[in-house]
């Protein structure tokens, strides 16, 4: 009696393994599908948020120098970026502005503000694990994100004073 019943605690124990196994394979895949498709928005938001700070920082300042501030914006964010973001790299170089440094040129010397928008496009490579093997092979998904800023360059003033009447 005693060894029936030792048979049937041992046959459970089995069954419980053989379902603990069925459910981690299962269990695994979608665990790891729901970290990588985690992984592509959090790359998706850090790209638009990369980009937006290039248009941004490249339309505060005057026309010439657009294009070193959004470049340098982008060597920051890959100098951030680890692992499964990489890349990130600046499409509209120069950026696009309506405004030119000779239309800058034209309000010296007496100065005034500029009027018009700065458009960025941005690329970031990610590089995930199941998604990325399941669509594409070994090459990273690519994802670009564009943003326009207005411009916020006031050229200052370099008029000489003029002299006091006599």
């Amino acid at each position: 009696m005693a060894n029936l019943s030792k048979r049937r605690n041992s046959r459970k124990k089995g069954q419980s393994i053989v379902e603990l196994s069925v459910g981690l394979i299962a269990l695994i895949p979608i665990v790891l599908v729901v970290f990588d498709l985690a992984v592509i928005v959090i790359g998706v938001q850090i790209n638009d948020s990369t980009c937006r700070e290039a248009a941004r920082v490249a339309a505060s300042g005057a026309p010439k120098d657009q294009a070193n501030r959004a470049k340098a914006v982008i060597s920051r964010a890959n100098q951030r970026a680890a692992g499964m973001l990489s890349n990130f790299v600046l499409i509209t170089d120069p950026p696009l502005s309506t405004v030119t440094q000779a239309q800058a040129d034209a309000l010296n010397p007496y100065g005034g503000a500029l009027n018009g928008t700065v458009t960025v496009q941005t690329e970031v490579d990610i590089k995930p694990f199941v998604v990325q093997a399941a669509y594409n092979g070994q090459s990273p998904l690519k994802f670009r994100s564009q943003q326009s800023f207005p411009i916020t360059y006031v050229v200052p003033n370099n008029a000489a004073p003029s002299p006091p009447p006599p």
